[in-house]
């Protein structure tokens, strides 16, 4: 879904203002990293991000627009970003981008884990809410209960603020309430362990994972509790 955002003139509060079209919300994230990690430092001293939808950029230094034709800073996009200039301040009609409603994905923050596809389906671990978890228990797929984990970048400093993560990025999920993350066992299923799944990277949550339907006969217990493996081939996933 097309990703929309603002960014203005941190000098004053007329000029260089533009709306910002990404082909999604994922290229948005992959835009800003490369900007705000560029060689360029024109442009990874001056482009600030203050929310998901909101730039600002210092255009005595570097106007953001042309960072998509800048080999150095994010040309390779393109053909996935385009910048509207808008009118000047006074006396003029101003574009209303469309809100979006999502978690931003900060290294480091708090999210509950759902399925798109069925939103009322949830990451759960058993036990804990009060942290009375062991390791190698089974994370599952629930729609009464829900488990809050950690996602952080396994590259990042503690003492660093939070990188905006983006699928290439290896990440560490983990426990709230104990000091256990989320690994795949031998047999591919999802458990936690003492230390993280090494490779396991941001773009798993886009269909990295899957669910094991369980099957008619079972108790009502047990088909709330779907267990989670590992694939290639598996479904979309949301931090909210």
């Amino acid at each position: 879904m097309v990703h929309y955002a603002y960014i203005k003139n941190i000098n004053d509060d007329w000029s260089w203002r533009y709306v910002i079209v990404f082909a999604s919300r994922t290229v948005a994230d992959e835009w800003w990293r490369a900007v705000s990690t560029s060689t360029n430092t024109k442009y990874s001293d001056s482009v600030r991000r203050v929310t998901p939808q909101f730039f600002t950029h210092d255009i005595n230094q570097a106007n953001a627009a042309y960072s998509i034709n800048d080999t150095q800073v994010a040309s390779r996009f393109l053909g996935k970003v385009f910048f509207t200039l808008l009118p000047d301040r006074d006396g003029h009609a101003m574009s209303i981008i469309p809100p979006s409603d999502f978690a931003d994905h900060v290294s480091g923050n708090f999210f509950f884990i759902r399925s798109k596809v069925s939103p009322h389906e949830y990451w759960y671990c058993p036990g804990s809410s009060v942290g009375n978890v062991t390791p190698n228990s089974k994370i599952y797929l629930s729609r009464n209960e829900r488990t809050r984990f950690r996602v952080r970048l396994i590259s990042e400093r503690k003492d660093a603020t939070g990188t905006i993560m983006i699928g290439s990025d290896e990440i560490a999920i983990t426990l709230t309430s104990a000091n256990l993350s989320v690994r795949v066992s031998r047999s591919s299923h999802l458990i936690v362990s003492k230390s993280p799944e090494p490779g396991l990277k941001f773009s798993d949550l886009v269909n990295g994972f899957a669910m094991v339907t369980p099957p008619p006969d079972c108790d009502r217990e047990s088909e709330d509790l779907k267990e989670l493996f590992k694939t290639d081939d598996g479904e979309e996933w949301e931090l909210i």
